[in-house]
């Protein structure tokens, strides 16, 4: 697919921004990591397209920018290279679909699986023993940030006692009012994706389903295309059903553009494999969004 070309902006920080709200400054690690991975980042671009954050001005040929999300500091950049901004949903639409909240209103698929406000909600959740017996043999929970990436904002508990300083941790999160989504820390034997495009009046374009390699923190390391026999079809079909689900919510949100689901295989303490079509909803770019889109991305 051709179009013209553009000067990226890798915000790869942008949860930080939505996070926060205010003035915005990426920090001397997030530049150093995103220019460690610009070789991989490259796949989002074609073939005249330039980098306008972090290496520098753009290249002539590039007259439009672009960022990973939409943020207001990614934009200004754009500005005040003085390329042409593109079009992009509203900031706070960008906060919403990309905040837990609003993966947790489609649906939770693990068993015990909520999102909460309260420490008191999330002590009410951890206390279910029942529901973590069927999925957890090690009975541990996972604790999420409602805006986060690379693994960052997760905390690791054993329930249903919090220690001192989970306490900290959670009151710290709960502190801003934003809520934490909690479920069962199960054994996940498959990590995969699908990825795909939400034009402004809703038309969808989905790539392929995707394997991703993710670490013990759950921070991306690298992705390639499914095989055919990778993923049942069952899984297929929930993988791309829970994908047209979550862009018609996306678009009567008012958001349009890139997106991507995470998804896993996780095994239970009585052997039989669950497929969870959507674990992450990231409302922007991913690492994996090229690999899965492959020559339907615009």
């Amino acid at each position: 697919m051709t179009r013209e070309a553009v000067a990226w902006v890798f915000n790869l920080d942008a949860e930080d921004e939505l996070a926060r709200g205010g003035p915005h400054t990426p920090t001397k690690e997030i530049r150093e990591r995103v220019e460690r991975l610009l070789p991989t980042l490259r796949q989002l671009m074609h073939p005249l397209d330039s980098v306008l954050w972090p290496e520098g001005p753009a290249r002539a040929a590039s007259r439009a920018g672009r960022a990973w999300c939409p943020t207001k500091w990614a934009l200004e950049q754009v500005r005040r290279a003085g390329l042409e901004v593109p079009e992009a949903p509203d900031v706070e639409v960008l906060r919403a679909v990309n905040h837990r909240r609003f993966a947790h209103r489609l649906g939770q698929a693990l068993p015990g699986a909520q999102f909460v406000e309260t420490e008191a909600a999330l002590l009410e959740v951890l206390s279910d023993s029942s529901a973590l017996e069927t999925v957890s043999s090690e009975r541990n929970w996972l604790m999420k940030r409602p805006l986060g990436y690379a693994g960052r904002g997760r905390r690791k508990i054993a329930g249903p006692q919090l220690r001192a300083s989970d306490r900290t941790w959670v009151e710290a999160a709960l502190r801003s009012g934003d809520g934490l989504q909690v479920e069962p820390l199960v054994e996940r034997t498959l990590d995969a994706g699908l990825h795909g495009w939400l034009a402004r009046d809703g038309a969808l374009t989905l790539g392929e389903p995707t394997v991703q390699v993710v670490d013990a923190t759950g921070t991306w390391v690298s992705s390639e295309r499914a095989g055919p026999s990778t993923l049942s079809l069952i899984e297929r079909e929930a993988l791309v059903g829970e994908a047209r689900v979550t862009a018609s919510a996306l678009h009567h949100a008012g958001y349009f553009g890139p997106f991507g689901l995470d998804a896993f295989r996780w095994r239970a303490p009585d052997g039989t494999a669950h497929f969870q079509p959507r674990c992450e909803l990231n409302a922007r770019y991913s690492m994996g969004w090229a690999v899965g889109m492959g020559p339907l991305a615009p």
